[in-house]
């Protein structure tokens, strides 16, 4: 079976095929892995779409994906500028296009019998690593901004926003979204907030593919 990611991760979770097919009966095994193949399909492909739909919902991108005029609806910054300022991506960009499209490749899987009546099932998943690699900091080489987001971004110098937009007037010192800057001793300096971000939405992702077969 071919891999759709990047750096697919295989998640493996065991199953019971009379609470899955109730009362079907079957004359063989391989009747039966077809069985469960065509009961498992819509299954994984509703557990990722609400993978997609907790990340497309989660206050963090609709931020970001809001753009250098947003607020700070997340509150990570303590209500002050916005994540697409304070991150420092260029203007015009979109920096969350990119995740959704990892996140919403068709995953593929594996149906393998291991006693009887009982099954191990393989699924080839999109990783946080993943993610992480895809989102980097548009300042920092080998930083990921959504890791950044549960760890900690570093307020470098101190962060000013200016909703109405921000002019640099000396090499260095232009903004990259337009909006938002670190400025040497600027007196609101501000406190990031660590936010539970993609290994959240991973972790009940993972959760939910353990139920599949209820």
């Amino acid at each position: 079976m071919a891999k759709s990611f990047l750096s697919a991760t295989q998640f493996v979770v065991e199953i019971n095929q009379a609470q899955l097919l109730k009362d079907i009966t079957f004359k063989n095994n391989k009747a039966i892995t077809l069985a469960i193949r065509k009961e498992l399909e819509p299954r994984i492909d509703k557990v990722q779409e609400k993978l997609v739909k907790d990340f497309s919902m989660h206050a963090v991108t609709k931020e970001i994906e809001a753009g250098p005029t947003a607020t700070n609806s997340s509150g990570t910054l303590n209500g002050y500028g916005n994540l697409f300022s304070f991150i420092g991506f260029e203007s015009g960009t979109d920096p969350i296009t990119v995740v959704k499209r990892i996140l919403s490749e068709k995953m593929t899987f594996k149906v393998r019998t291991i006693a009887s009546g009982r099954f191990k099932i393989t699924v080839y998943v999109p990783s946080k690593e993943e993610v992480f690699a895809v989102t980097p900091m548009p300042w920092a080489t080998g930083a990921s901004w959504a890791e950044g987001i549960e760890k900690g971004i570093s307020n470098l110098g101190s962060f000013k926003f200016k909703r109405s937009g921000i002019r640099g007037s000396s090499k260095g010192s232009e903004s990259r979204s337009g909006t938002g800057i670190q400025v040497k001793n600027f007196k609101n300096s501000v406190t990031f907030r660590n936010t539970p971000y993609i290994s959240a939405i991973f972790k009940k992702f993972q959760k939910n593919l353990e139920k599949l077969d209820r």
